[in-house]
């Protein structure tokens, strides 16, 4: 279940127990002691339905830890979990064929031949992604160069649905090399969709994507 669903769950589980989103572990299970009795369905008016809905609640919210002593109402933060992930073929290829048929672009590296089988020296492609929640960090194994440079994304890895979606990016570099960029925000917004950030790692090798797993 994703995060959002869960807060979602969570809400509706107070909910069927009469409580509001603030309610705290003492709440809860007075709540649910008191539908518990009222509704059994051995009681003289007991509501069957009305008691597997609470219980169903109920049992919810314990599994999420909300009815421990001392536990307040308010539901737990997600914890965000890395990950590196290999880009697919499929993907790298799209790269290529989108370096190789935007505009033109003639740095002093080897071009790119008829078919698109290569690219510039100064034309990347990452082949690797690492994801910390919604913060993306694209590993490319090619050294910056200096001055114009071009880099093929795959941008659709949180979008609600997987897509073949590519952009190529460019960007000037005073110097050549390992280094890092960072995708500007207005730019994350409109070609990454639910990315907060987005950070191109250059000359990327193992080490790197280990320290990926590593930082804080």
């Amino acid at each position: 279940m994703e995060p959002v669903d869960k807060i979602r769950a969570r809400a509706d589980a107070l909910e069927a127990l009469g409580l509001d989103q603030n309610a705290g572990s003492n709440e809860i299970r007075d709540a649910w002691r008191h539908i518990a009795f009222h509704a059994h369905p051995d009681h003289t008016q007991g509501d069957c339905s009305s008691f597997s809905r609470a219980k169903e609640a109920y049992d919810l919210l314990r599994r999420e830890g909300m009815t421990a002593k001392g536990q307040s109402g308010k539901p737990r933060r997600p914890k965000l979990r890395k990950r590196v992930i290999e880009l697919e073929s499929t993907d790298i290829d799209a790269c290529r064929v989108l370096l190789n048929t935007a505009l033109s672009h003639n740095p002093d590296g080897a071009a790119a031949d008829a078919e698109g089988q290569n690219v510039a020296e100064a034309d990347h492609i990452p082949d690797a992604v690492g994801f910390f929640g919604r913060h993306l960090t694209y590993f490319v194994p090619t050294p910056v160069c200096e001055g114009a440079n071009r880099v093929a994304l795959p941008t659709s890895f949180l979008a609600a649905v997987r897509r073949m979606d590519t952009e190529v990016l460019s960007f000037q570099s005073k110097d050549s090399g390992a280094g890092e960029v960072m995708v500007p925000e207005a730019i994350t917004a409109s070609k990454f969709p639910g990315a907060r950030s987005v950070r191109i790692k250059f000359d990327a090798d193992q080490q790197m994507r280990d320290s990926f797993w590593l930082a804080s």
